[in-house]
């Protein structure tokens, strides 16, 4: 069940990343369809569905959640940063942050749909689901562990 499960999220990982690409990268010049936000709400699904099935068992879901949190307080952090001063570490901080962007807030792009926020904001708001998922993990692993 849990292989299926994976399989699962790393299909519905690749479709959501593919389908939300383009308007996360292009954003706010391109627009944004029922399409993207229904690819997203598929990694969403898949995602607490695994979360559920194997997340006191698995430290690669905590660790994973932990860099989803610390990459959106990153992309947040750089382009506030950015916007007042120009310091040439921040420059370096700002090229390492877009791969961060890429993987952990690109496939859930589509999500943006609803709330319609610049990518600096909705990369904040990730953060904050990516820590509240983390939370929720280590609350199932606490109560897995008194059980025994």
């Amino acid at each position: 069940m849990k292989s299926k499960l994976f399989i699962l999220l790393c299909c519905s990982y690749l479709i959501a990343f593919v389908i939300n690409l383009i308007p996360s990268i292009k954003h706010p010049d391109s627009t944004m369809t029922i399409i993207h936000l229904f690819a997203s709400t598929l990694l969403v699904i898949a995602l607490s569905a695994f979360i559920k099935m194997t997340s006191f068992q698995n430290v690669v879901v905590k660790n994973t959640l932990f860099i989803g949190f610390i990459s959106g307080l990153m992309v947040y952090t750089v382009n506030f940063l950015t916007s007042l001063t120009e310091i040439a570490m921040i420059d370096i901080l700002a090229a390492i942050q877009y791969p961060f962007y890429l993987i952990f807030v690109t496939p859930f792009f589509g999500m943006n749909y609803l709330v319609g926020l610049s990518y600096d904001a909705f990369s904040l708001l990730l953060s904050a689901v990516y820590l509240f998922a983390f939370v929720f993990v280590m609350d199932i692993h606490k109560k897995a562990i008194l059980k025994e």
